[in-house]
């Protein structure tokens, strides 16, 4: 089938990364009406009908707010973005040092950046690693940026700071998403829980070395919640949540005296910031 680690698996990490054999089981075959069909439990029936749908409405949003939070050796890293279908987008990220903060891209317009103090203050840090020139032109611009949006206009031959954001336009992301199913990919409807503060169905895919649990809204129509995927051994696990679904995006400019246009940094424009 091409996939080695199931559907939804598959799907989510498409989601994941911005583009972010078979898990079934085998099962008895009877004859019936002159095919054979393989007899499928009510649960995994149910499984499939709710992994499905959920993921087409996920796909058919006009906007949704996505967040994507992994855990490995190398640390955790966590992002939430809102976006639309015109690439508008809001959102923040934390992918450890130096990079952490929140943004907005105005379709058309441009892109605001606004980095943490933290993460300002790591950069002095690491700007006084390597020697006093270095630090000196880190300081000065860690206190322009201090609590003002990096705008980067669309078009800009600048470089940007390097957020490891990649692209806010939602039509990417949902059409990097596998298609349906294949016949022997496996699901198994959980029996209904409470999360993310409401009522959820539990959709469980599970290879040999992974678990993937699909989080279906169980009242009204079968929004997909929350993803959370389980490597063996428990590392690298890596949890998704969906909110804000048809939502506007809130993509305003900052006022003038929040922002800093990066034309007015210098020599250097985006590289301001890389130490």
């Amino acid at each position: 089938m091409g996939r080695n680690s199931g559907w939804i698996r598959a799907v989510a990490l498409c989601l994941a990364v911005g583009a972010l054999a078979s898990c079934g089981a085998d099962r008895r075959v009877t004859y019936s009406g002159g095919t054979l069909e393989p007899v499928v439990a009510a649960d995994e029936k149910r499984g499939r009908e709710l992994a499905v749908e959920g993921m087409r409405l996920l796909k058919d949003a006009d906007s949704v707010r996505i967040g994507v939070e992994t855990a490995a050796a190398a640390g955790r890293r966590k992002v939430s973005l809102h976006m639309d279908r015109d690439s508008n987008c809001t959102g923040t990220f934390d992918s450890g040092p130096t990079q952490r903060g929140d943004l907005v891209i105005i379709s058309g317009d441009a892109t605001y950046v606004r980095f943490s103090d933290r993460a300002l203050d790591e950069m002095l840090d690491m700007g006084a690693r390597r020697g006093p020139t270095v630090a000196a032109r880190v300081r000065e611009r860690a206190a322009l940026a201090r609590g003002k949006y990096l705008k980067i206009p669309t078009g800009s031959a600048a470089r940007g700071p390097a957020v490891p954001l990649g692209n806010c336009d939602l039509d990417r992301f949902t059409g990097a998403m596998p298609g349906a199913p294949d016949a022997d990919d496996s699901f198994k409807a959980l029996p209904e829980t409470r999360r993310y503060g409401t009522r959820v169905v539990p959709v469980v895919e599970s290879t040999a070395d992974q678990e993937t649990t699909l989080y279906v809204a169980a009242r009204g129509k079968p929004y997909v919640l929350g993803v959370r995927v389980a490597e063996g051994g428990g590392d690298g696990a890596m949890t998704m949540r969906f909110s804000g679904y048809d939502e506007p995006v809130a993509a305003r400019a900052p006022a003038p005296a929040r922002t800093l246009d990066i034309s007015e940094v210098g020599s250097g424009g985006g590289s301001l910031f890389e130490v």
